[in-house]
């Protein structure tokens, strides 16, 4: 296998990591609410979406890294303490910008998935199909995030 191929695999987990994360902790923030229902069906699709890439890079014989994914964890965690003009309560522009993120996460994921069907052209080894599956949901999960992330932006600008 390719070095480049590797580093490639071990970014998006990394990446994939940080998501599932990101998105699960997203959905909270809205559960109880239709937005909610609707983002924690988009986290658990992220959550599938890195068990398929860690049975891709077990078929490629690529362990998936340790230490990144737990910094990027790390790195999730800080990013909410960005300021949002509120001390106690969450900000409204918190949750747009929130599935703002997330929705540039899945965008970037449909990339990964995109670039390893590309790759599946002269590397047999990769599942071309199934990598084409996960690159359109990953179309499909960005559309919804971005109706969702609308919504919200619209609800949060109201008096």
């Amino acid at each position: 296998m390719s070095d480049d191929l590797h580093v490639h695999l071990q970014n998006h987990w990394t990446a994939a990591t940080a998501g599932v994360d990101f998105a699960r902790r997203v959905a909270r923030s809205h559960e109880g609410t239709a937005v909610g229902i609707a983002l924690a069906e988009v986290a658990d699709e992220v959550a599938d979406d890195r068990e398929s890439l860690r049975q891709i890079m077990e078929q490629l014989g690529v362990r998936p890294a340790r230490l990144a994914p737990l910094a990027a964890r790390v790195v999730e965690r800080l990013g909410r303490l960005k300021p949002n003009g509120h001390l106690i309560r969450r900000s409204p522009v918190s949750d747009v910008l929130e599935l703002e993120a997330l929705r540039g996460a899945v965008t970037t994921k449909g990339a990964g998935w995109d670039t390893l069907v590309v790759l599946a052209e002269t590397d047999d080894r990769l599942p071309r199909a199934w990598l084409s599956q996960l690159a359109e949901r990953a179309r499909e999960q960005a559309a919804s995030l971005t109706a969702i992330q609308r919504d919200v932006a619209a609800a949060s600008s109201r008096p």
